[in-house]
């Protein structure tokens, strides 16, 4: 009896704990999130579609040289929850000039565009959905040229795959892994390194380890509680406004390992989109696309940094389905642009105007 008596006061001394630090994380996770980040304003060339279900989407779109008409190109940029940053809209001037009207978007979610009410809203398939009214109902296309940089590459590629009537060429810049992943006859996950191993050539570097400090910072109660509010209830328990700066203030430093060298990195410009960070990348029973990609004949260029964080293997593999262009380009990170900016559009550029062949 004595010894039972012991053991229900220690459990209740041990609850009684629990429940104080239960109740003082909860407190601590109502403390707003500091802004560390100015949001991103409008610019003078930012304008508005209005979408059938309501929301704005904010775009930029750069006028192409009249002389020459060639078909619209399409930008789309990576995350998922980043945005159209200024550098890469600057990067699309050049290629406009060269007789291309370019459109970069801010997908749902993040940058100006709108913030939709659930975090559970956001999907992958929301995003091709939007893809797909922006060019049939938006800006009513019918020869679509797609450049789609990291997640922006994921979309375009199922885009294509499904819709190939529309897209006349596709460029790939740093593409995330394809989804979902590959796997074997028996069901396990293919080793990719295996089949498509580093050629002698390309001697890729590791870039800058930034994601420990960033794991460190996501341990915060309010950012906690939040996902897991979201995960569980579909609910907001930050507001968006603080949600987006949260994930700013990580955008500011885990873009130092984008980056070949740190002194290319741009300054943050306030865009990225928390919730649709967090929920756009879960891709849930997304079909895989790998067997209509490779009955296509459309040209694909695929560009890839030295400093990459993607594996080779996961990148080469469009170029590989596609029987495209694979293109390393040294001394440059994963936002190739910022490393290499005229390599870059001179790789994009050279591309746009090969002539397609038979031979593909």
């Amino acid at each position: 009896m004595k010894r039972q008596s012991l053991f229900r006061r220690i459990s209740k001394h041990i609850f009684r704990a629990i429940g104080v630090l239960l109740a003082i994380w909860t407190i601590w996770s109502l403390i707003p999130i500091k802004q560390t980040i100015n949001p991103i304003q409008p610019r003078a060339d930012t304008q508005y579609w209005i979408m059938q279900d309501g929301y704005k989407i904010s775009y930029t779109k750069i006028i192409g040289n009249t002389t020459n008409r060639n078909p619209t190109v399409i930008f789309l940029h990576g995350g998922p929850g980043g945005y159209v940053h200024s550098s890469i809209i600057n990067q699309m001037k050049e290629v406009a000039q060269n007789g291309y009207d370019v459109y970069l978007y801010d997908q749902i979610g993040s940058g100006l565009s709108d913030r939709l009410p659930k975090p559970k809203d956001y999907s992958f398939e929301k995003h091709l959905r939007d893809l797909n009214e922006i060019i049939n109902t938006q800006i009513k296309a019918e020869n679509i040229i797609l450049i789609g940089h990291s997640f922006g590459g994921i979309l375009a590629t199922h885009y294509t795959a499904n819709h190939p009537e529309k897209i006349s060429k596709l460029i790939l810049s740093s593409p995330g892994d394809l989804q979902p992943y590959r796997t074997d006859d028996d069901g396990t996950m293919t080793d990719m390194v295996k089949l498509y191993p580093i050629p002698k050539q390309y001697i890729f570097k590791k870039p800058i380890e930034v994601f420990e400090q960033t794991e460190k910072d996501f341990l915060q109660p309010r950012i906690v509680m939040s996902m897991l509010c979201a995960l569980a209830f579909n609910f907001k328990w930050a507001s968006d406004k603080e949600f987006d700066d949260y994930t700013n203030t990580m955008a500011s430093k885990f873009t130092k390992g984008m980056v070949a060298d740190p002194k290319n990195v741009k300054p943050e410009e306030g865009g990225a989109g928390g919730y649709s960070h967090g929920f756009s990348n879960i891709y849930g029973n997304l079909a895989d696309v790998r067997t209509k990609l490779k009955q296509l004949n459309i040209p694909a260029l695929v560009m890839q940094g030295q400093y990459d964080q993607g594996e080779y293997s996961s990148v080469y593999e469009y170029a590989d389905l596609l029987r495209g262009k694979y293109v390393f380009i040294e001394n440059a990170g994963h936002i190739i642009w910022w490393d290499k900016p005229n390599e870059y559009n001179q790789t994009i550029l050279n591309f746009l105007n090969e002539e397609r062949t038979t031979t593909r």
